[in-house]
């Protein structure tokens, strides 16, 4: 196995290309090196197996049921180990690790403790926090215990964890680099800084789409049309090479055109049952879910945002069509969205219902879960796990009931706004009809606000109390 991180995860990391001491630089093996991985419990859920704790994404995850697991990491040669990492997932705080040992091996079965931890904790979600050994070890298998601690608020213990680091040392050229700005018009400059340890001899620049123009190891680049443009760095010195891709770091927009850079993702469906009734219809209603998850994608995210530049760019949908209980949920991460539909559903639920209302509650479902693929989440909440539910579940049904796919159902008077759903989205649908561009900004509250709470983000939004407006739309609901 190899996995490959972006430049963004190396940042993050603090210490995966900085100085561990004067003469020592560190890098992630795991980014690097060849190795196999194992698990005690290696998938509760296909998208969130053992394997996403190291891909191409800090936003992916691994994701158990239980509340204690080890994960092995097993390198064809030996490293002499100096720092370990863990990130925490992108939602759900009760699931993160909160004790743990890493223990090290040379053979596989006689082990040594490197490192013990209790009580830890994430202040945010996607946080990458690194731990020194005190004493460097050389070893071959690496273990991870880890142990959850509490219960979520969905009655469960389930444990993940976003992503694990080990860093060790080396003379390799590692390539990196700095951009003094990542947005810029049509035909603007913008400076590649070539930050790479260990002095390399020599950096190749590779952007395709861009204007080069080379100052020492550095590069001036502009581009003429719109759009995403990815950046590779090839560095060399005496030791050997180094090559790191940043896919899609620069966003180049036409001022008069903000939507013309959106570059939709690849849509593979795949269909794992094709036999139930519930099945046969969707595939008769949406003969071409391909072309209906575009649509649905280019009319939604200006809901969300303001221009291309600010929407998360996926590189695949994967739309799933199975036999399961949940109605439908979205998986994956930022680079790989994954969203299922329940045939079992479509069959006992809406059997006696017109193709007409079935077609139109399949595509609510689709701008519901779309949504979630697209919009923001709390980092930073100092909230409740119910503030950031009804958040990520009311701003979904706001989007698809200002979309026009939840005429079905109707807002009712409730004692709380928390119950997320439609008992938050259509108090979200009434705020969106009194404030402008309320959408764009309520999502928005999720990475701007550094103390994330419900009634903060609506206050921040709206100028008013979040009780103030709650009492006024329930009043208008009893009329």
């Amino acid at each position: 196995m190899f996995k490959m991180k972006s430049l963004a995860f190396l940042c993050t990391a603090m210490m995966s290309q900085t100085s561990f001491a004067k003469d020592i630089v560190l890098y992630d093996i795991t980014n690097k090196e060849s190795f196999t991985v194992q698990a005690e419990h290696p998938a509760f859920v296909e998208t969130e197996s053992v394997k996403q704790l190291f891909d191409s994404s800090i936003h992916s995850k691994f994701l158990s049921d239980k509340s204690e697991a080890w994960v092995q990491v097993d390198f064809d040669q030996a490293f002499k180990i100096h720092q370990y990492s863990l990130t925490s997932a992108g939602d759900a705080p009760a699931r993160d690790p909160k004790h743990w040992q890493v223990k090290g091996s040379l053979d596989g079965k006689s082990w040594t403790l490197l490192d013990s931890q209790t009580e830890q904790g994430f202040d945010t979600r996607a946080q990458t926090k690194t731990y020194t050994l005190t004493k460097s070890k050389e070893v071959k298998h690496v273990r991870f215990e880890l142990k959850q601690q509490g219960t979520t608020q969905w009655g469960d213990r389930y444990l993940q964890v976003a992503d694990i680091g080990l860093f060790a040392a080396t003379d390799l050229p590692l390539a990196s680099f700095d951009l003094d700005k990542r947005i810029i018009r049509l035909n603007e400059v913008i400076t590649l800084t070539n930050t790479s340890e260990n002095e390399p001899d020599h950096v190749e620049w590779i952007i395709p789409g861009a204007k080069i123009k080379r100052d020492g190891q550095n590069a001036h680049v502009s581009f003429d049309k719109p759009g995403s443009y990815s950046v590779t760095l090839k560095t060399n010195n005496s030791v050997g090479s180094d090559v790191v891709t940043q896919k899609n770091i620069i966003k180049v927009m036409d001022v008069n055109r903000p939507w013309a850079g959106l570059q939709l993702p690849k849509v593979v469906v795949k269909l794992e049952d094709t036999e139930s009734a519930g099945a046969k219809r969707l595939i008769k209603l949406l003969p071409n879910i391909e072309q209906a998850i575009n649509e649905v994608t280019r009319d939604l995210v200006p809901m969300l945002y303001n221009n291309f530049t600010e929407v998360p760019e996926f590189e695949q949908v994967t739309f799933r069509l199975k036999w399961m209980d949940t109605l439908a949920y979205r998986a994956g991460d930022y680079s790989n969205m994954e969203i299922a539909f329940s045939s079992k559903y479509i069959t006992e639920r809406l059997a006696d219902k017109p193709d007409e209302q079935v077609t139109y509650e399949l595509l609510g479902v689709l701008w519901h879960e779309l949504t979630h693929g697209y919009q923001l989440f709390p980092q930073s909440a100092t909230g409740t796990p119910e503030e950031t539910h009804a958040f990520i579940e009311g701003v979904a049904d706001l989007i698809r009931i200002n979309a026009g796919y939840h005429k079905t159902r109707e807002p009712q008077p409730s004692d709380t706004w928390l119950a997320g759903y439609t008992n938050t989205g259509f108090f979200l649908s009434w705020l969106s009809k009194r404030y402008e561009a309320f959408e764009h900004q309520f999502n928005a509250t999720a990475t701007e606000l550094p103390d994330w709470t419900f009634a903060a983000a609506i206050e921040y939004v709206t100028g008013e109390k979040l009780e103030k407006l709650w009492q006024e739309y329930q009043a208008e609901l009893s009329k």
